[in-house]
């Protein structure tokens, strides 16, 4: 130990001789300097050449030239001695190399390429002459000078420091400048300044309470530096290291300044109160468990940290909850919810709750808020039977007061045909749009309040036929014997239809004569149906259509054709013949001109019964875009749902749910417009089209999944599914022209964003199975489509799921999770940790503790009297290893209130202590001291803070024969372990109590066997995933000691768990988890 300490303090000494030279330089001038001028500091580069080599005797400046003589003799210090020479030769003056000193230039050259030539590698010596030589050696301190520069040209914030790394840390790392700044203290300088580097950028992506514990780091760590700094001053130090610190310390202080106000938070109820519920509750069904959600916002701008919230409902509430205190953890800005499980006692309308709010601010006080709220009651005269009976969204044609909306489209047409001449028109638009309930409107509008006007309304069905002559001929008889129903007395006509209509103009001519205010609308509903020989260019297209302009024409009669997408091609075939039909064209409800009948079209059929929230019919609009069609289906399925679980009101998270249970119903059938319709080719011709159409369907679903939507993404999946590269655009083209998709910032996205959650979850392998076959079911491609993990899995998943930290973890931030994983099948192998996660519930951490008090203290304290029900017994302490406010506190609570104990016996360990010490013979001693915490999982940390309690109060609880007894809610076998070994070592009397011991199910990956993996490959595989993403976030990629547990509780996700269950992080590979952990 004294050899040791002597060497420090000689390596100190070496060190100090150093920078009292560079103090002394620092006198001098930049310039020439006299040789008087520099007696300091010569004497100053004497005295540390003689440290170095440890040379005695006496020796001032003006010997230089016999000190060097007895370098050449010493035995150390060789290197460093070289190396401040080189420094001192970069000062004019210092050290005198004119002619007449040509002994000291030998002297010194020889020294320099003995000792440091890997300094002189800095310049180009080569062959030359001494004095030369020595010129090129001077220049080597500006060399590395000049390397350094960067460094004090650094400004800016924190972010555009840590933006700059890169140039410090190549500053810093050059070996050749390295090695001359050696003797100068620099390789821990270095480390420092990398430290600091780390620091900053650790802070930067730091959130919540991380935020002030890596400031206060980074401060230490620049405090560090700076004394490391002012301990080592040489050129180096002041001109670059102390600048570059400066501006970085500058910066910190000044992020101080501002934080309180710019990191303040505020956590307001969204919805003003008293009623801030998020929906009314069903409060008359008396022992059914509810979910009352209540929406918070933090305001901002900073994260509020260690938010808890405690729930008062009053001595007479008729609802109990499971648990009356939550603990949020650091809510950053925005919205967050609380979720409040209850049971109904007793039927009410209403119940009020007190809700306080404490949280801290990250630089400021402890901030707190109280709300008195009001929940409200559900309808309770609901007639459920009557419901589950009704189809209020029937998908069938909407006739009567089952059509809804679209009034200014029924009043265009109706205008239309009353005017005189009548104006035929033509609706297109998407099939399912709702074309047939809108023309069946118009009929019914017509036949109701204009007497005179009689409606033919046919489907295609009702007249088409194999060949087009045979369809012309049926649609000319359905015509004529509809209108000669309306000739008065005998009409002899013997009408020929097989080749033309024209007969018809004879009956239309007879009724105007005899019925001459009567009016006939033909409505031909699937009009683009028709045999393209009907309206391709030919004699019976053009013969056809000829008559339709005719019959037309006549002021007692008018069409209305209906078709999809096709009409304009028939229409354009055939339009100088039908240039006065007039078009109207049907398409998705408009927000801004027919939202008030998109309300309609939602909430009148369930009127009276069910409550539609205004945030759940803007989502169903934003999901359908507003597609009748889709909106009843998507509002059926809600419907259905909500009948089941007998709840009136319906919220934008029932929406988002009951999603994901419809997209499995739906199968190829309601889409299939999307890709069959707006064809105009010949029938071969269009299933060619059609299949590629589908292929590109395929290649944007699965880039999709991969989060790329751009062209060129999409052709790179294309060449899986024989699409050739030019065909394309031109089909993406297509499907822009007929509104299927949108481009936005040169992504695409699908106009009904229902269709693309369909074709991404259940619709990629629809299609190739029932349309492509296996030419796309190949390889990769193949178990992508497989592995993919679909909503329906994942909502299957959660529904079990409990709250975690007073929250539902919802499908879209599993989802969300997931897709941080870049690879499908690694998704997979992720989904299939969390479908074997344990978590430990409220009512089993009860039930654990109550057992444990049974079990054991009980055995060791005895039994209690309680004489009346408010009694709590003080007879033994409760304690806890971590600080207050922590799960230990928090458990420690939790026992007492489940086993009668009161509160003022729970102390904290230094309270502990204290009360021990003032033990007198008149004090009543504890029973035993019962420690309770959540996790054992490696043990280390438990047996820690037992360990360093007992070093305290471990001889006296001996000498007052006072038991520990030490109770978690889970522990691991090894952990078990290592607790009792510490227990034990200081008392045979110490017990310990785990209420449920792991098993091998609740770790990810046990050595002796496959646990729930299918086999070794998968296993390996997954654990791969997990420590390449885990080494990103955690210093154990497995968790702590590497124990990979599974394991989640109410408040808390432990850190022997995998880190990618439980770890932030921002910036930079970002990485937000499902289970974040507190952290303060």
């Amino acid at each position: 130990m004294q050899d040791a300490s002597t060497s420090i303090t000689s390596e100190q000494e070496k060190i100090n001789h150093i920078l009292m030279l560079e103090n002394e330089i620092s006198f001098l001038s930049e310039g020439e300097n006299a040789s008087a001028a520099c007696e300091a500091a010569r004497d100053a580069l004497v005295e540390a050449i003689k440290d170095l080599c440890s040379i005695s005797g006496s020796y001032s400046g003006s010997n230089l030239e016999r000190i060097l003589g007895k370098v050449e003799t010493a035995t150390d210090g060789h290197r460093d001695v070289a190396i401040i020479l080189i420094r001192c030769l970069s000062v004019d003056g210092l050290i005198p190399i004119d002619d007449t000193q040509s002994v000291i230039i030998r002297k010194l050259i020889s020294l320099f390429e003995t000792y440091v030539p890997d300094v002189l590698k800095l310049v180009r010596l080569d062959k030359k002459q001494n004095f030369e030589k020595i010129n090129l050696i001077r220049t080597i301190h500006s060399t590395v000078c000049n390397n350094y520069a960067p460094l004090n040209q650094i400004s800016g914030s924190l972010e555009e420091i840590a933006s700059q790394k890169p140039t410090i840390l190549k500053c810093l790392k050059h070996k050749g400048f390295q090695a001359y700044l050696q003797p100068f203290n620099f390789i821990t300088i270095r480390a420092k300044i990398e430290s600091l580097m780390e620091a900053i950028e650790t802070h930067l992506s730091s959130t919540g309470a991380d935020y002030k514990t890596s400031l206060d780091e980074l401060e230490r760590i620049i405090t560090e530096t700076d004394i490391t700094i002012q301990s080592s001053t040489s050129f180096f130090t002041k001109k670059y290291a102390t600048p570059l610190l400066s501006v970085i310390k500058d910066t910190v202080e000044a992020i101080k300044d501002t934080a309180s106000e710019m990191l303040c938070s505020s956590i307001e109820l969204q919805r003003k109160p008293p009623k801030s519920a998020e929906k009314k509750y069903p409060l008359h069904q008396v022992d059914r468990l509810i979910k009352i959600i209540i929406p918070f916002v933090n305001k901002g701008p900073g994260t509020a940290v260690d938010v808890n919230i405690e729930v008062d409902t009053g001595k007479e509430s008729a609802i109990i909850f499971n648990n009356e205190q939550f603990r949020c953890g650091d809510v950053p800005p925005g919205n967050f919810a609380i979720c409040l499980e209850a049971n109904v006692l007793a039927a009410t309308k209403k119940i009020d709750i007190i809700l306080e709010l404490n949280w801290k601010e990250i630089f400021g006080s402890n901030k707190s808020q109280i709300y008195e709220i009001v929940v409200e009651g559900q309808n309770e005269h609901v007639d459920w039977n009557q419901l589950e009976n009704l189809e209020p969204y029937s998908l069938e044609v909407a006739e009567g007061d089952m059509f809804v909306g679209r009034d200014a489209k029924v009043k265009a047409i109706v205008n239309k045909l009353l005017k005189r001449p009548m104006t035929s028109t033509y609706v297109t638009g998407q099939k399912r749009i709702g074309k047939t309930s809108l023309a069946k409107a118009v009929i019914n509008y017509l036949e109701e309040e204009c007497k005179d006007f009689h409606c033919l309304y046919l489907e295609y069905g009702e007249y088409c036929s194999a060949t087009p002559q045979k369809t012309l001929k049926s649609l000319g008889e359905n015509i004529y014997n509809f209108m000669l129903g309306f000739i008065p007395g005998n009409h002899q006509q013997d009408p020929d239809f097989s080749e033309s209509l024209a007969d018809l103009n004879l009956t239309a001519k007879t009724l105007e004569s005899k019925c001459p205010d009567k009016k006939f609308i033909i409505v031909l509903d699937e009009f683009d149906e028709i045999h393209p020989e009907l309206y391709r260019s030919g004699p019976l297209a053009e013969t056809f259509f000829a008559n339709l302009r005719t019959l037309a024409a006549r002021k007692n009669m008018a069409f209305l054709l209906v078709g999809g997408e096709k009409m304009p091609f028939i229409i354009g075939a055939q339009g100088d013949q039908l240039n006065k039909f007039s078009r109207e064209t049907l398409d998705y409800f408009s927000r801004s001109s027919e939202w008030a009948e998109y309300i309609e079209l939602i909430r009148k059929p369930v009127e009276g019964y069910l409550n539609w929230d205004d945030a759940a019919i803007n989502k169903i609009f934003n999901i359908t875009h507003g597609h009748p069609y889709y909106t009843k289906l998507l509002c059926s399925k809600i419907v259905s749902i909500a009948i089941s679980e007998r709840d009136t009101e319906i919220i934008e998270s029932d929406v988002t749910n009951d999603m994901i249970y419809l997209l499995p119903e739906l199968d190829t059938n309601s889409f299939a417009h999307l890709w069959k319709d707006g064809i105009s080719s010949e029938r071969d011709q269009a299933e060619v089209i059609e299949l590629k159409r589908l292929r590109l369907l395929v290649s944007i679903g699965r880039s999709i999944r991969e989060h790329k939507r751009n062209e060129e993404d999409i052709k790179l999946k294309a060449t899986f599914s024989q699409l050739l590269d030019h065909e394309i655009s031109p089909l993406i083209t297509d499907f822009q022209r007929r509104e299927i998709i949108y481009e936005n910032k040169k992504d695409l996205f699908f106009t009904i964003p229902l269709f693309e959650n369909w074709l991404t979850e259940y619709g990629l392998n629809k299609l190739i199975t029932s349309t492509l076959g296996d030419e796309l079911e190949a390889g990769i491609k193949k178990a992508e489509d497989k592995a993919h993990v679909t909503s329906g899995e994942i909502q299957q998943l959660i529904e079990d799921w409990p709250l975690y930290r007073a929250q539902k973890i919802d499908g879209e931030r599993v989802r969300a999770w997931l897709d941080q994983i870049p690879d499908i099948l690694s998704q997979r192998l992720a989904f299939k940790l969390l479908k074997n996660l344990r978590f430990i519930r409220p009512v089993e951490i009860d039930e654990y503790l109550k057992d444990a008090h049974t079990k054991l203290v009980k055995k060791v304290v005895g039994v209690s009297t309680i004489y009346r029900k408010t009694d709590r017994r003080s007879d033994f302490i409760l304690t806890f290893c971590d600080g207050v406010g922590k799960s230990g506190s928090q458990y420690a609570r939790i026992y007492a209130k489940n086993n009668a104990i009161a509160t003022s016996s729970i102390l904290d360990p230094t309270a502990l202590v204290k009360k021990l010490k003032n033990l007198d013979a008149d004090s009543q001693l504890p029973k035993a001291i019962v420690l309770v915490d959540d996790v054992i999982g490696s043990g280390e940390t438990l047996s820690s803070g037992i360990n360093n309690l007992l070093e305290l109060i471990g001889e006296q609880l001996i000498t007052l024969k006072i038991p520990m007894l030490v109770i978690t809610i889970v522990g691991t076998e090894d952990g078990e372990s290592v607790v009792n070994s510490t227990l034990k070592k200081h008392s045979e009397d110490n017990e310990l109590y785990i209420a449920e011991l792991l098993n091998h199910s609740n770790y990810a990956f046990i050595k002796e066997n496959l646990n729930f993996w299918e086999n070794e490959e998968e296993m390996h595989r997954a654990k791969s995933l997990c420590l390449g993403l885990g080494a990103k976030l955690y210093k154990k990629p497995l968790g702590y000691n590497d124990q990979g547990l599974l394991l989640v509780l109410p408040e808390t996700c432990p850190n022997n768990s995998l880190p990618i269950l439980f770890q932030t992080k921002v910036g930079a590979n970002a990485w937000n988890p499902l289970f974040p952990r507190p952290v303060s």
